[in-house]
């Protein structure tokens, strides 16, 4: 490896280089802000006297054989000075812009854009973009605009110097230009053939846009692969990935590694590229079959994205109409927490080649658990958990069966129901009784506007087999939410509500009874019943009321000859019937297959684990069989901190039941599970759950996600109680 400080216009090499950009770099991608800083430097040097301006760094390696480089790091200010001095040429052909001599043009033209003589076929650029934007590249080289691709990058940034070079006031002449870009300095880092390139590129902090998590992650994949392997690599699965991403995977790259990793919670998107290193070195994973694997899930990623779900028909894959409408509503939520288990749910579908109708009913299970949810006013995003852990928690049941030799008569969406239904606390599907209270009680307002959408599209399209996008209407603002009763009362509405009209107010005034759906929100907001259901003369002019509008439930209002309290209890009874049918209580008679030993959740604080034998766990899915209840302690903490190191090591400094310091005399009373972290071990068998639960509420796990196997029979040997930690530690 060699670092060199040098003129920018030196990188450009001779008549025989050329700078490849590698497949695996992203698109050229700086915004016009960047170009205006950059011009903006360029017209500060030049009327300096200081003799450079550092432009950052260039990384470059060998291309295989000859004399060609591939550009590591520095592709996006290369590419953005050869436009600037394309833009130039052009301006001075158009004569817009002054040179001395044309010789100057063809010398910029030979040294820095061209390669006579270069090793490429077909493409003698000096620098080779990657395929997405060589084409646009290519066709700034006619210097005809009407030849240009116009919604490129590469174009936009070429138009944006061009401008900035042809109009008033005037900056540069040609030669002034090229003499101040000449002026622009670079530290130029050659690789050998033994030097590690993902290495260099992770330690440079160069100037220009930040890589996204997504760049990092397929630089490291490709890079350490021949050009020709990066190539493959990069047609047959990067590009196709990001095509069914829409250009954005890094969302599809955390939900693809909690599932391949069996998480428990999706990576924090700033911490996504380091562990994916983590993640493909600790296991010594092969790039090339893990972007198969990648590939494989991303279909599954595409069609909930899309809502374009795909089924099997008549020896065909065609669209299903019913299935991408059910995927279109779970959209509407506006929500990522459920893309873990939908991913991991349809390729298992797809596999096990599950009908129309089971897939169908598995969604809507899905989608009963979070409307419930929302109306109860609980947030979805609290089971960011509970979504990564439900597909295994199906699976695992399945297999009890299978291994049992048993047989299983359940379906998927039955055994799923049961797991939905036993989650309690901050995880539980709400009972009826509270959904209905909260469908007659909740302020709709303070919904998210997701929701808002959501529920509404739900209603307006109940038993409809003519769709209404209510969420497209509401979007573009045809479609506003209407207070039936206004948000203040006139005298007539006083009158109409009675001597309780404040009472009559306070209770229904944000909730579903009083609320519908009306393009004419502003022109009738504070009229009267009468003239809200049947329309009024405005200025002149006839605005349509209830009676007149393209929605079925607010068309129905036009049933109430007046808008009181009855009224509104009455239609606060229709929309909660039609919410129950939407989303009745899961029902299931799938049961687990009895077991020779008891499943403790660790949230049960009713056990009581003295004079009992411990077989073994589960934790995060994963059975472990331990006799001892000291070693399960200690093993489940590691596992927590080789998880979440960051948050047991924060937990330390609090110093109960974890700390990160320990005196010599307390050695024996700690286990060393982590660097500067130390678990409490001192304690009996109840105080050790009790610890565990400290510890797994402190660092926002569910305490279900530990199951203890326990045997049956007491033990015949009681346990010697010892005192509990004490909380100064």
């Amino acid at each position: 490896m060699r670092g060199t400080a040098m003129p920018l216009q030196q990188v450009w090499g001779n008549g025989r280089t050329q700078l490849v950009i590698p497949v695996y770099q992203r698109n050229y991608s700086w915004k016009k802000e960047n170009c205006n800083q950059l011009f903006a430097d360029i017209v500060k040097l030049k009327g300096s006297r200081r003799g450079g301006h550092f432009f950052g760094s260039i990384v470059t390696a060998p291309a295989g054989s000859g004399l060609d480089r591939l550009i590591i790091d520095g592709q996006q200010r290369l590419t953005t000075t050869s436009l600037l001095m394309l833009a130039a040429i052009k301006a001075v052909k158009d004569g817009r812009m002054d040179v001395s001599q044309e010789g100057l043009l063809e010398e910029t033209h030979d040294n820095m854009l061209w390669s006579k003589y270069g090793s490429h076929p077909t493409c003698k650029f000096k620098l080779l973009p990657i395929e997405q934007d060589r084409v646009a590249y290519e066709r700034l080289f006619t210097y005809d605009e009407s030849q240009f691709v116009k919604d490129s990058k590469i174009t936009h940034n070429f138009n944006f110097f061009y401008e900035k070079l042809t109009s008033s006031p005037r900056h540069f002449t040609f030669d002034e230009l090229f003499d101040t870009v000449d002026r622009l300095q670079i530290i130029c880092i050659d690789l050998d053939d033994g030097d590690d390139p993902q290495l260099i590129f992770e330690s440079l902090n160069s100037t220009g846009l930040a890589l996204e998590e997504a760049d990092k992650i397929r630089n490291y994949l490709l890079m350490s692969l021949s050009p020709a392997e990066q190539e493959y690599c990069f047609k047959t699965y990067w590009q196709k990935i990001q095509t069914a991403t829409n250009d954005s995977p890094t969302m599809f790259l955390r939900d693809y590694i909690t599932i391949s990793d069996n998480l428990i919670r999706p990576v924090k998107l700033n911490s996504l590229y380091s562990y994916w290193k983590k993640y493909m070195e600790e296991e010594g994973r092969d790039r090339k079959a893990e972007l198969a694997s990648m590939l494989d899930y991303v279909r599954y990623y595409h069609i909930i994205n899309t809502a374009e779900v795909i089924m099997p028909h008549e020896g065909a894959m065609i669209r299903n109409a019913r299935l991408s409408r059910k995927m279109a509503q779970l959209r509407n939520l506006d929500t990522d927490v459920i893309n873990v288990f939908l991913i991991s749910f349809l390729k298992y579908a797809s596999e096990k080649s599950l009908t129309e109708d089971e897939i169908w009913n598995v969604l809507d299970l899905i989608e009963d658990y979070l409307a419930r949810r929302i109306i109860c006013s609980m947030s979805s995003n609290s089971l960011t958990q509970t979504f990564c852990a439900l597909h295994r928690d199906v699976l695992r049941s399945i297999a009890e069966y299978e291994k049992a030799g048993q047989p299983l008569r359940n379906p998927y969406h039955e055994i799923l129901a049961y797991h939905i239904l036993r989650r309690e606390g901050n995880f539980r599907i709400p009972r009826d009784n509270a959904f209905a209270e909260a469908i007659l009680t909740r302020n709709v307002y303070q919904m998210p506007k997701a929701a808002r959408y959501f529920l509404f599209e739900r209603l307006e399209n109940f038993n409809h087999t003519e769709f209404v996008d209510v969420k497209k209407q509401m979007q573009t603002g045809e479609a506003t939410i209407e207070h039936i009763m206004p948000q203040t009362l006139t005298s007539q509405w006083r009158k109409d509500l009675g001597e309780n009209a404040d009472t009559v107010h306070e209770q229904y005034l944000h909730t579903f009874a009083n609320l519908t759906l009306t393009g004419v929100n502003s022109e009738l907001s504070n009229n009267s019943f009468e003239d809200k259901k049947n329309g009024k003369m405005v200025n002149g002019m006839f605005i349509n009321g209830y009676r007149g509008s393209i929605y079925r439930m607010t068309q129905e209002l036009t049933s109430y000859d007046t808008w009181q309290a009855h009224t509104l209890e009455h239609r606060a009874d229709t929309i909660k019937n039609k919410l129950f049918t939407l989303y009745p209580y899961p029902a299931t008679s799938f049961r687990p297959l009895p077991k020779p030993m008891d499943e403790i959740p660790l949230d049960d604080e009713d056990f009581n684990p003295t004079n009992r034998s411990l077989v073994g766990y589960r934790l995060f899915g994963e059975e472990h069989q331990q006799s001892y209840w000291i070693d399960m302690l200690i093993d489940v903490v590691r596992e927590l901190y080789r998880r979440h190191p960051d948050a047991l090591d924060a937990l330390a400094r609090k110093e109960i039941w974890v700390t990160h310091r320990i005196t010599g005399e307390d050695q024996k009373k700690y286990e060393k599970i982590g660097e500067e972290c130390y678990l409490c071990k001192h304690a009996n068998n109840r105080n050790k759950l009790a610890g565990l639960r400290y510890i797994f509420d402190e660092i926002d796990i569910p305490q279900a996600e530990l199951v203890l196997y326990v045997d049956r029979q007491p033990a015949a040997v009681p346990e010697q109680d010892m005192p509990a930690p004490d909380d100064s530690i």
